[in-house]
């Protein structure tokens, strides 16, 4: 009894720690699926997934996973020729390839031939051990139970995904990019059977390494294996034994990487084709390098180029500067530096007047005036410094006019042109409200970005659709959104286009040298810091910045003369045929004959007549009041007295002249000419001009008045303005209605009268 109780108790001990075992070995041989899949590694690609860059995953590996129906049969065939020959028949291991590695290596002496199948290559990969017989035994029972979750073919694609191939690339595809520069569905038998052969061992075999000869006799053997399993033909074994070790130069793709170090740093992920195209990117990489030399004689060091598909806003090329490296701060992205825009949101105002119901024969006062802003007292010029007097919409846009840009914004204000701005996306300061710019907003008190400003003008380009640039091929498309109406949109591109638009200032500089009519603007910033130039056609933006990272000026580089000559070069790799499709003209966009001077309805007076375009409905209706009775002058209103005077006093006063008096300018100002209507005269209402009021003067150090030039206009013909300081009669003035006065510290109202005691005062302060 005693016996029987014993190998009970002992049967039941044994019984137990079977259990208890068996329990073990089924925690520790548990296989994790997501663990057969790697950590993720970044590859940033093109449009047509050619890589651009390619970041490895944690571990400093890089692989490519791929499907295993995108892996060519030649490949499967091989690693299985190579590595296990029964897959597809064995349950994980393989007892054949076990006992002839068992005898090999009691002959040898040493290990000198492994039995494991490809199952337990992939357990290794993934649950990584240490060479005993007690892991081994763990890696044979994890094998039994991948084989039970997975299907031969699953195991397969992990393998050929998971493989190590050498210099930290995993996997057949990784392995085909570097070493052949191909995908593995185009690699030769030569080539497949050379990969087949590195699993064995990796740093040995390395290609870049000095063992090519090794590498040769295992590929060899690949093949050989090959051909025994009846894979390939003789012929083709022979052939591949023939081919020399070839691979291509170790490197890494590392292209448009100022697009990329962007993605990167606005967190946008790069595992999906982008939108750039490579082939357009690098060459205008080097069209860009092309003008270095011509730029650094200029004192411009740096150039960033931002290229647009319009329809998609998909961005195709930008380039951030001359070269990525440190040189004159090459890292910097000038795609995404924020730059005073200069007069490069001047179409947009324009825009943004015609759709408030101006038209592009207004016309526009382009003089020297005087603004009251909220920075103060605010006196623009051009960039010449010259003023032209009366122009149209079309030539102050086409000629780039500072001073009738501001005359435009101060009608429609500026805070309505704030708004327009910044759903351009072009405001990059949410906490500066339209009163931290003022009136200069236009001409450059703005920062914006290269990318924003392309984003921008392709919204003119789309018929006054904005929509934000695009990077990710594969992000959903940008919803557009409306700011300006197709008709002001084909308007502005129509002045945008047009050479005689622009010959004030710009002469033929593009005329001669643009393949066909394109819309451009360009832009310089205050002592020649930036110069930009954006132009669009029906299907690309082209954006250009030229200057220097360090904020230092150029050597008087204009938006013209610096990215003028990329801008053509760019335009004629776009355009090999020097073709491009014209704009579609909205049908409510239409053409009428006006007065080429007024912009008005011409009068049989008119010397001069040209079309227009006009959105429908607000096209003039007055007739001209520039010409009378003959056609010898132009004759003009009172707010232009100083420019007509100006010109007369230089000589070149040409056929103007004023509205209201006879045509000889020398006896108008020196005040012996009357008036043709003096009726006209008493209804005369005078405006001070110069100063403004509430404006303060700072005394010089020592100094105990300061001379003040007052000005005024009549908004009727005048012949004589009296002149009073705090109540006294101080002048009395002729055309053109100028004086000086003297005065002491303190507060100052000063009067102007005119005809009929009509008259306008101010006040000025002396501190």
């Amino acid at each position: 009894m005693k016996l029987r109780l014993k190998i009970k108790i002992v049967t039941a001990l044994l019984f137990a720690v079977a259990i208890i075992a068996g329990l073990y070995l089924e925690k520790i041989s548990r296989v994790d699926i997501n663990r057969f899949y790697p950590p993720d590694n970044r590859i940033v690609s093109d449009r047509s997934e050619k890589p651009l860059r390619w970041f490895p995953d944690i571990n400093g590996e890089r692989h490519i996973w791929i499907s295993l129906d995108k892996i060519s049969d030649t490949t499967i065939k091989a690693f299985i020729a190579a590595e296990d020959q029964r897959f597809f028949s064995h349950i994980g291991i393989d007892p054949f390839a076990m006992v002839r590695a068992l005898k090999e290596n009691m002959v040898q002496g040493k290990i000198v031939s492994g039995a494991s199948t490809l199952t337990q290559q992939m357990i290794r990969i993934t649950y990584p051990r240490n060479r005993t017989y007690s892991k081994k035994f763990i890696e044979v029972l994890r094998s039994f139970r991948a084989e039970g979750h997975l299907s031969k073919e699953e195991i397969l694609e992990v393998y050929l995904n998971r493989v190590p191939m050498g210099n930290n690339l995993t996997g057949v595809e990784a392995a085909a990019r570097i070493y052949f520069t191909k995908p593995s569905s185009r690699l030769s038998l030569n080539e497949t059977a050379l990969l087949a052969a590195l699993p064995k061992a990796p740093g040995t075999l390395n290609p870049y390494g000095n063992n090519k000869e090794k590498l040769k006799v295992r590929r060899n053997w690949v093949l050989k294996r090959m051909h025994a399993l009846g894979f390939i033909s003789l012929d083709e074994k022979l052939r591949a034994e023939k081919k020399p070790i070839l691979v291509s130069e170790k490197v890494f793709p590392f292209d448009a990487p100022h697009f990329v170090e962007m993605l990167d740093q606005n967190k946008v992920s790069g595992n999906t084709p982008t939108t750039i195209n490579l082939i357009l990117q690098k060459r205008v990489e080097q069209i860009l390098d092309s003008h270095r030399k011509r730029l650094k004689k200029q004192k411009a060091m740096q150039g960033s180029v931002v290229v647009i598909e319009n329809k998609t806003s998909n961005v195709l090329a930008l380039v951030g500067s001359m070269e990525h490296s440190k040189t004159d701060l090459g890292f910097n992205n000038g795609a995404i530096s924020k730059r005073s825009a200069g007069s490069t949101l001047k179409p947009f105002l324009y825009a943004k007047a015609l759709d408030e119901g101006h038209s592009p024969s207004d016309t526009l006062e382009d003089l020297k005036r005087s603004y009251i802003s909220p920075q103060g007292v605010y006196r623009p010029v051009n960039f010449n410094r010259a003023s032209y007097g009366p122009v149209s919409m079309r030539e102050a846009l086409g000629n780039s006019l500072n001073q009738s840009a501001i005359f435009l914004i101060n009608q429609i204000g500026y805070e309505n042109f704030y708004k327009t701005v910044s759903l351009l996306g072009l405001n990059n300061y949410k906490n500066h409200d339209a009163d931290h710019y003022g009136l200069g907003l236009v001409i450059g008190n703005l920062e914006v970005k290269l990318i924003q400003l392309a984003a921008a003008y392709a919204t003119l380009a789309r018929g006054g659709e904005f929509m934000s640039p695009r990077f990710i091929k594969n992000e959903p498309k940008h919803f557009p959104r409306r700011i300006f109406s197709p008709e002001a949109s084909y308007i502005i591109t129509d002045i945008l286009s047009d050479p005689s638009a622009r010959v004030l200032t710009f002469g033929d500089f593009f005329n001669q040298k643009l393949p066909f009519k394109v819309a451009l603007k360009t832009g310089t910033s205050t002592h020649y810091r930036d110069s930009w130039i954006v132009g669009y056609t029906h299907k690309y933006t082209i954006a250009i910045w030229i200057g220097n990272f360090d904020g230092s000026s150029t050597n008087g580089l204009t938006g013209a003369k610096g990215g003028g000559p990329i801008f053509i070069d760019i335009l004629n790799e776009l355009y090999p045929d020097s073709f491009a499709a014209r704009f579609k003209k909205p049908e409510s966009v239409i053409s009428k004959t006006v007065c080429s001077y007024s912009g008005s309805v011409p009068n049989p007076s008119c010397p001069q007549t040209k079309k227009e375009l006009f959105i429908s409905g607000f096209e003039p209706q007055e007739k001209c009041q520039y010409h009378s009775n003959d056609k010898k002058f132009h004759n003009l209103p009172s707010q232009y007295t100083d420019w007509v005077y100006k010109r007369f006093k230089n000589g070149v006063e040409g056929k103007y002249r004023l509205a209201g008096f006879s045509n000889n300018l020398e006896n108008i100002f020196n005040g012996s000419n009357p008036l043709d209507d003096p009726s006209k005269s008493g209804k005369a209402g005078i405006k001070i001009t110069s100063p403004l009021t509430e404006e303060v003067y700072l005394l010089d150090p020592g100094k105990t008045s300061y001379e003040i030039r007052l000005s005024a206009i009549g908004n009727a013909p005048t012949q004589i303005v009296s002149w009073y300081v705090n109540g006294l009669e101080t002048a009395s003035t002729s055309l053109p209605h100028h004086t000086t006065v003297a005065l002491m510290k303190g507060t100052h109202e000063i009067t102007a009268i005119g005809p009929n005691n009509q008259g306008h005062s101010i006040l000025i302060s002396i501190e």
